[in-house]
Order: C-alpha cells, then sequence, then structure tokens
C-alpha cells in the first residue's frame, strides 16, 4: 500500500503542531468529564451528559489522530524562495471577472482556509492558477460556472 504523502507549507505545520498540543492538552479535561458524567449512570440513553462526554471524547480523540497521521506523512514544501510563479507555497492576488480583488496562498488540502486567504491547489481556483505569472488570465472552472481570473502579483 503506498504510503500518502501530505505537503506542508512551515507555517501550515507549525498550526497543526498546535492545534495537536492544544488538543492533546484538552484530553484529560474531557477524559474527567466522562469520568464525571458516569455518576449519573451508565446508560448513554438515559444520561444526556454521558452522551454529550462520550461524543466529545470521540470527536477529540478522532481529530488527535486525523492529526497525528496528516503530521507523520507530512513533506515540508522546501523552495518557496519567490520565482513570479504560482505553485504551492506562493502568496498571490488575483482579480475576479467582477472586479473584486483578493489575496491568497496556495497551500495543500490539509491546509487550505478559505476565510484566511489559503487556497488549496486542488481547488477549481488553485488549479487553474498554478503555474500562472502575474498580468497572467485563466478561467477556474467552478462549481457555480467558468470564472476569469487575472493575476495581479505573486510574491
Amino acid at each position: 500500500m503506498a504510503r500518502l504523502t501530505v505537503r506542508l507549507t512551515p507555517e501550515g505545520r507549525r498550526e497543526l503542531e498546535a492545534e495537536l498540543a492544544r488538543l492533546e492538552a484538552e484530553l484529560p479535561t474531557v477524559s474527567s468529564r466522562l469520568g464525571d458524567a458516569r455518576a449519573g449512570g451508565n446508560d448513554p440513553a438515559e444520561n444526556l451528559d454521558l452522551r454529550d462526554a462520550m461524543d466529545a471524547l470521540a470527536l477529540l480523540e478522532g481529530r488527535i489522530g486525523e492529526l497525528r497521521a496528516l503530521l507523520a506523512a507530512a513533506e515540508p514544501i522546501e523552495d518557496l524562495a519567490p520565482d513570479g510563479v504560482i505553485r504551492l507555497g506562493t502568496r498571490f492576488k488575483i482579480r475576479h471577472a467582477d472586479g473584486e480583488e483578493a489575496s491568497y496562498m496556495l497551500v495543500s488540502p490539509a491546509e487550505a482556509d478559505p476565510r484566511r486567504g489559503r487556497i488549496s491547489e486542488e481547488s477549481p481556483i488553485g488549479r487553474a492558477l498554478v503555474g500562472k505569472k502575474k498580468d497572467e488570465e485563466t478561467t477556474a472552472e467552478t462549481p457555480s460556472g467558468p470564472e476569469r481570473l487575472l493575476v495581479l502579483d505573486v510574491a
């Protein structure tokens, strides 16, 4: 079976490691909450606190496992020196067809957070922009239809 590789920016790796540390620090509190909830009975159908504590622990342990797996499979993006070409780890500014301008960083799906200006290389816009340079136009095939984009700057 082939090993999954996740390419991460140094910043993305630090953020995932910080999240993992924070969640691991929460684990004893959530486990203790589960123990306290058991005092109300061991039947989750009758003890809502127990069911909530079990759900919280399952979610926490699931995310911890996911983060550990991501970090174990992480491969750093080595060459982040700006060369004027949009690729993984590059920051850039674009203009959408409606005139709206936006700045983004192209990242792996594991780091993607569009609200923070981090778009996945596998997203429609990310795929359309890979390899583009300043003043180049491209069309992204988005779920709402084709979208024209102009690259304003590549850092």
